[in-house]
């Protein structure tokens, strides 16, 4: 770790009074866990940085400032709108049942307008002018890639909670980015499940499967989240004894998909799949599909037929498609958690797997500062304290499962005991849980296909 200083900066307080005489974002690999000067502008919290006159600053320990960002304008403004949601309810759920050893937790947002370059600045501002303790959130990856390089800059601690790119994993333990951690299973984790969704379906002979020929169209935004998830599936299903007769990308703002699928038809595939987030893509794509005669082919999509306004805005044409989505909401645990009658009485939205990940994401920062001994304790360590608290930490009961983190920062995924993938199948505008066949909650209908 580099230090720039004389004397070795051990705490948070003498880490934010230098960043204040030199300059934000001047330090980078200073010891302490939180970065950014004092500065009562507010960009979109609630409460603002104490200070006394003269303009030093005294840390007070009864609020635990966090930041999170996320898509809260543009085309994914819905799903920033459930993130924002679910970290709102949960953080006020935990203050009215103690806080964090007495601590209350302090919201301030930031905007990504699902732009890398939006989203890096919006978080800068809240590091460098609302002195936020710990980051979470993040959606888009091509976002979450620029916010890391920023948060491992300032050593600010990062739990991000949705992003996926295995792009971000590699970052991390390639520029040892001690403060950052991911809950969200890696792109890798959706491609393995297709390939184990195609063969449960093939063995099962479920709908028109078994197919002889085992063709399949794949379809992803143009994003590295779209591109890295479109390739890894189709490395997988390959494994599983299918051949990809195409692979294209589309923008993430594209709703026009009527000639890809008149060339797509033209190949008579047994399967369509597609990887999007943009709801409003997602939802034309999918009625799109529909309106063409494409035999007996299944429609597979990643993820983003999960989000409610998609589903709505595909109607009737999404009947039978099938969606994989990870982390996704399992009700068992947010009921558990006592999150769904809270829920309930904030807002009239229902709970998604966007909203079930911040919610956990707000769990997971405080349990870790509780874990620490409180926001004093969790402030005054440093990056390898911080780096090791979190590995060490018992596994923590989340909305979309168990946290657990390994040494290479990544949270275990896969399985039923830590973050499993969710298949689901579109019925009459509701989204029933299918797959994984032992955890499902619902049977295959079969009367579409």
């Amino acid at each position: 770790m580099v230090d720039n200083t004389e004397s070795s900066i051990d705490t948070i307080s003498e880490r934010r009074q230098l960043l204040k005489l030199l300059g934000a974002g001047s330090l980078v690999g200073l010891a302490g866990c939180a970065g950014g000067s004092d500065n009562n502008e507010d960009t979109g919290g609630e409460g603002e940085a104490s200070s006394e006159e003269g303009g030093s600053t005294e840390r007070s320990y009864d609020t635990l400032r966090v930041g999170a960002y996320g898509p809260l304008t543009g085309p994914t403004a819905n799903i920033g709108e459930a993130k924002r949601t679910g970290w709102e309810v949960v953080a006020e759920f935990i203050n009215e049942n103690g806080g964090i050893n007495g601590a209350e937790i302090e919201l301030f947002f930031a905007d990504s307008e699902s732009e890398p370059g939006q989203g890096r600045s919006a978080v800068n501002r809240l590091i460098q002018e609302q002195d936020i303790d710990i980051l979470g959130g993040g959606y888009h990856s091509d976002v979450s890639l620029s916010v890391v390089e920023l948060a491992n800059e300032n050593d600010l601690p990062f739990i991000i909670d949705e992003s996926v790119s295995g792009a971000i994993n590699d970052a991390i333990l390639e520029q040892n980015m001690e403060t950052v951690f991911k809950t969200a299973p890696p792109s890798q984790a959706y491609a393995v499940a297709w390939g184990n969704f195609v063969k449960d379906l093939q063995e099962s002979e479920i709908g028109y499967f078994p197919f002889e020929d085992q063709t399949i169209a794949m379809i992803a935004e143009d994003t590295s989240y779209g591109i890295s998830v479109m390739e890894q599936t189709a490395e997988q299903v390959q494994d599983a004894g299918w051949e990809v007769v195409s692979q294209d990308e589309v923008p993430l703002d594209e709703t026009d998909f009527t000639s890809l699928l008149a060339r797509i038809r033209s190949q008579e595939p047994d399967v369509v799949w597609a990887v999007q987030t943009n709801s409003a893509g997602t939802g034309a794509l999918v009625s799109q599909f529909s309106e063409l005669d494409f035999g007996e082919a299944h429609f597979f999509h990643n993820f983003g037929l999960s989000v409610g306004q998609a589903l709505e805005q595909a109607g009737a044409g999404a009947n039978g498609a099938f969606t994989i989505t990870h982390p996704a909401e399992i009700p068992a645990l947010i009921s558990e958690k006592g999150w769904d009658e809270a829920w309930n009485e904030s807002t009239e939205l229902d709970i998604s797997g966007n909203a079930a990940t911040s919610m956990t994401n707000i769990e997971v920062i405080a349990r870790m500062v509780e874990s620490a001994g409180g926001v004093e304790q969790f402030v005054e360590m440093s990056r390898t304290e911080w780096e090791e608290h979190v590995i060490g930490q018992d596994p923590i009961t989340g909305g979309v499962g168990y946290i657990d983190f390994q040494e290479n920062h990544q949270a275990a995924w896969g399985g039923p005991d830590t973050i499993p993938s969710i298949g689901y199948q579109a019925v009459d505008g509701e989204l029933n849980f299918v797959w994984p066949f032992e955890l499902a909650e619902s049977e295959i209908d079969t009367e579409f296909y």
